[in-house]
């Protein structure tokens, strides 16, 4: 009989050879090896229940904040409602590779409920707040046009950081308006961007783009290097630190973008598309918070079109 540790390294080979993401397989086998943890050591799939599960999600409703982390001192708020879920999604989602590969027969995961999780505001930037991160770079510089570039970038396509990075040169197809990205879970998709994008996009590439050393990647630093995730990460923060923003970030650009668009006229679906989502469900969430803004009548389509830049 196999046993939960083994067949954990076996979903981490047929994972990766499925082309699942790296983050999405670390996630799932760090989940499963704390499940192994509280069942005190590997145990056989056999002997593993959906009751098991439910104590693991009452444990962990009960647990404190970095309890076991191993650069962090425990405190005394407890694990987020997300944090419960996302490991009982991991767990779940592990059950079922195991039946879809017939590891098991029957699912014992398959009923148990997700604990419930409250449903929290999307944080957005402001178009105020918007135009003066936009406005911090220099643009007479080599590396402030290029950060002048990905605030666009974000705000015009609500690309992903790892999407943005990984663009090449051939990705962007200045004559049409689309950028070729890769998504989660591999999957290729084009977004279009709008024509004020395009012409700063190009200026970039023309007259700001340093010399590339041995990469095709569109976006590089000032030695021409690849850029990293990190990276554009800690501009967003230094840049946001001098504008007087609070929590800066990529991914709240990929929000506030997406609401942009349902507030200029986009419709769900096709901002679905555009960003990659497989379900409505995310979509649903920006929708209420455009449905509030009383001038959506009155915008463009392109959040960046609209701006004075």
């Amino acid at each position: 009989m196999s046993t939960l540790s083994q067949t954990l390294t076996a979903y981490r080979l047929y994972a990766r050879a499925e082309g699942k993401s790296p983050r999405t397989v670390e996630w799932i086998t760090s989940c499963v090896q704390h499940f192994i943890e509280f069942l005190g050591g590997d145990q056989e799939l056999v002997a593993v229940s959906a009751e098991d599960l439910r104590r693991f999600i009452r444990a962990l409703q009960d647990a404190h904040k970095y309890r076991k982390h191993p650069y962090s001192k425990p405190q005394p708020d407890r694990l987020s409602p997300q944090s419960t879920e996302t490991y009982a999604r991991a767990i779940r989602a592990f059950f079922g590779h195991l039946f879809k590969e017939e590891f098991i027969g029957v699912n014992p995961m398959q009923n148990v409920r997700m604990p419930r999780v409250p449903q929290k505001v999307v944080p957005t930037f402001s178009e105020r707040d918007l135009m003066k991160l936009i406005s911090q770079p220099d643009k007479h510089t080599d590396v402030g046009f290029r950060d002048y570039n990905l605030f666009l970038t974000f705000g015009d396509t609500a690309a992903r950081v790892s999407e943005v990075v990984n663009l090449t040169v051939d990705d962007v197809d200045f004559e049409n308006g689309y950028l070729k990205v890769l998504g989660k879970g591999g999957r290729e998709r084009y977004i279009p961007f709008g024509q004020k994008l395009a012409k700063v996009l190009l200026k970039y590439k023309m007259k700001y783009r340093p010399e590339p050393v041995a990469t095709d990647r569109f976006f590089l630093t000032a030695g021409g290097r690849p850029m990293s995730p990190g990276r554009i990460g800690k501009i967003f923060h230094e840049y946001g630190r001098k504008a007087g923003l609070k929590r800066c970030y990529p991914h709240k650009l990929r929000h506030t973008s997406s609401v942009m668009f349902l507030r200029n006229g986009g419709d769900p679906f096709s901002l679905q598309k555009k960003l990659g989502h497989s379900s409505l469900q995310m979509t649903r969430h920006y929708s209420n918070l455009a449905d509030s803004d009383d001038r959506a009548a009155q915008l463009k389509y392109s959040p960046v079109d609209r701006m004075d830049i």
